[in-house]
């Protein structure tokens, strides 16, 4: 026999070495990995925001320099928006609104109407067939009439209730912002739970389901990210408003820290 041509096969020892080594290259990989696609993620959601921009300037560029009329049957707070958009702003300035339901399943990730890290919302929109719900946070144009949200928490209501136009005396004031949410019973950490699944409240939800910060649209269609400290809200993005829901008070951040309540 010669020995020469037997093939030594690897020892035990190397064998542990050899995924060792994997071990640690998937650990260096991975929030390599994680850090991509948050970034895609947040490109993707700038991209949302531009294209609602636009819409709402062609809007106005229509109706007198109004934004859309958000005070008609279905607004109830800051996420939620007027049952007419389905069949008036969407189809006409935006999209066709294709809501998710238990038949058809969830919206994709890529849909104009929902930032791609909001799950929660496309698994409540599914299950209770809410054509009027979306993925972001929209101030303009509302009315607290009928509404458990309480707009003025935080002395920002005339963000939203007395801003019926653009270039207004609240020109300075986002317009849309990505869903920064806590609740009152377990703050950050607190999820919704739908179908048996548990989601976090907020967009682009990092470590304990805090959000890592937000995309934010302005009238003049600038869209910009903000970052969020859960130890610094008011030196990032602070309180904006607040309301109730099934799990208590929730608590929406949407005031940047470079901007005073206006008016401007």
């Amino acid at each position: 026999m010669n020995l020469a041509k037997i093939r030594r096969g690897f020892t035990l020892i190397e064998l542990l070495v050899v995924i060792a080594i994997i071990a640690i290259l998937v650990a260096l990989l991975l929030p390599v990995l994680s850090a991509s696609k948050e970034r895609a993620y947040k490109i993707q959601c700038t991209g949302n925001l531009k294209q609602w921009g636009v819409a709402i300037t062609m809007y106005a560029g229509d109706n007198n320099g109004s934004f859309p009329d958000n005070t008609q049957p279905g607004a109830a707070d800051i996420a939620w928006m007027a049952y007419n958009f389905t069949n008036t702003f969407y189809p006409v300035y935006l999209y066709r609104n294709k809501p998710g339901t238990s038949v058809t399943g969830l919206r994709s990730k890529s849909d104009v109407f929902y930032c791609p890290t909001d799950i929660a919302h496309r698994e409540a929109e599914s299950l209770g067939n809410n054509p009027n719900l979306i993925g972001y946070n929209y101030l303009p144009g509302r009315t607290s009439a009928g509404s458990l949200w309480k707009y003025d928490a935080s002395g920002l209501g005339a963000w939203c209730l007395q801003r019926p136009k653009l270039n207004s005396l609240y020109r300075k004031a986002p317009v849309m912002i990505d869903r920064l949410q806590r609740t009152q019973l377990k703050g950050w950490s607190d999820v919704s739970i739908y179908n048996g699944k548990v989601y976090p409240d907020s967009n682009h939800p990092g470590a304990r389901n805090v959000p890592m910060g937000g995309n934010f649209l302005f009238e003049d269609t600038r869209v910009e990210w903000r970052r969020f400290s859960e130890a610094n809200p008011a030196g990032t993005i602070d309180v904006g408003s607040t309301g109730i829901g099934p799990a208590g008070t929730y608590t929406d951040y949407y005031r940047p820290s470079d901007l005073d309540k206006g008016p401007w």
